[in-house]
């Protein structure tokens, strides 16, 4: 979930706890607090190290209590009259609120960070859902309006806010019920339905198999039509138009197996490089793909399905043409010796 709509879901819970005519320190703490854990990019020096860190030690359930505190003592030194234990649990219950709408979310939470670094993730919600800012954001307004009335509204906001968490969650069941019948996964096999841009019913369906992931872009919702040939926006004035046209109904969704590649030295070599094991154990659904060049070398691009977009395939795996820019796709690039020449993330979108 991005950072505004933590601030304003945390202002919103926090009016939830007071009585009190405006509320306006339940509001300020209750925001900041619910902010404050996407401030670990303070000691995150690159995009690896956000791959490895972003969404642990300030994503703690374990740290939260610390977390709280600090910013209850802050908040102690602006509002003097204000109980320290009541702004410690506004503060943990904004700190709370961002862990939760990150686990709803598809990138992955360490929220047992120090004891443990599994990422959990629900996938029931897109990381950028203007529903559920748009609720929250509604709701933190008619608060503050109509602010004798505030509690009343921030509790009602807060159900529905809820609610809608609950229904994407129901549409995820259904589409991961959906996605198996369709795909017939092996037993044991990792199996995701992952959720879509502006849509509750729009899914990714993947499937690690030995050979390979499948893949594939569905609409389960009562108005999905799709087409029968999608041609991908060639300008991002064209990216919203072409959503409906890449999400058919499952039963006319093309599954798409993207293969393995074969063993070789570069691949071997590529994969000894720490940069590529911190990419790895981050990655749900991993792809590689090795490119020979002409000294002798490769190119061995690594990526993360999870963040295929609907328009294109998987970088230098033949994806239509038209706009390419894909978040996460790291690149080592290897001479006739196999060693890394140069290394990093594909930043353009053409390269």
């Amino acid at each position: 979930m991005d950072t505004f709509t933590h601030g304003i879901a945390g202002s919103v819970l926090g009016r939830t706890l007071t009585q009190r005519v405006g509320a306006w320190t339940a509001l300020a703490v209750g925001a900041v607090a619910a902010m404050l854990p996407d401030l670990d990019f303070l000691y995150i020096r690159s995009r690896l190290d956000y791959l490895s860190e972003h969404r642990g030690w300030t994503h703690s359930f374990l740290v939260l209590p610390a977390l709280a505190l600090a910013v209850a003592l802050v908040a102690k030194l602006f509002v003097r009259e204000a109980r320290l234990s009541a702004l410690w649990l506004v503060a943990a219950v904004g700190i709370a609120s961002h862990i939760v709408f990150d686990w709803i979310t598809s990138f992955g939470t360490m929220f047992w960070t120090p004891v443990s670094r599994v990422r959990y993730s629900l996938d029931w919600v897109f990381i950028l859902d203007p529903w559920f800012t748009g609720i929250a954001l509604v709701t933190l307004i008619l608060a503050l309006v109509f602010r004798d009335r505030g509690r009343r509204i921030a509790v009602a906001g807060s159900a529905l806010l809820f609610a809608y968490v609950g229904f994407c969650a129901w549409q995820h069941a259904r589409a991961l019920e959906i996605w198996r019948r369709m795909d017939r996964p092996p037993a044991g096999a990792d199996v995701a339905v992952l959720p879509q841009f502006l849509s509750p019913f729009r899914w990714l369906g993947l499937t690690e198999r030995a050979d390979g992931v499948d893949a594939a872009f569905f609409d389960i919702g009562p108005f999905a039509r799709g087409a029968a040939d999608p041609k991908p926006p060639r300008k991002w004035s064209e990216v919203l138009a072409s959503l409906r046209d890449f999400y058919p109904p499952p039963e006319r969704a093309v599954i798409r197996r993207f293969d393995r590649p074969e063993h070789s030295p570069a691949l071997e070599a590529a994969r000894a490089l720490p940069d590529i094991g911190v990419y790895m154990a981050f990655a749900r659904f991993p792809l590689e793909t090795v490119k020979p060049t002409g000294d002798g070398g490769a190119d061995v691009v690594v990526q993360d399905l999870r963040f295929l977009p609907w328009f294109t395939g998987p970088w230098e795996r033949g994806g239509e043409s038209g706009i390419r820019r894909q978040p996460f796709v790291y690149r080592v690039r290897l001479d006739a010796a196999l060693r890394a020449v140069e290394r990093g993330f594909i930043r353009e979108g053409r390269q």
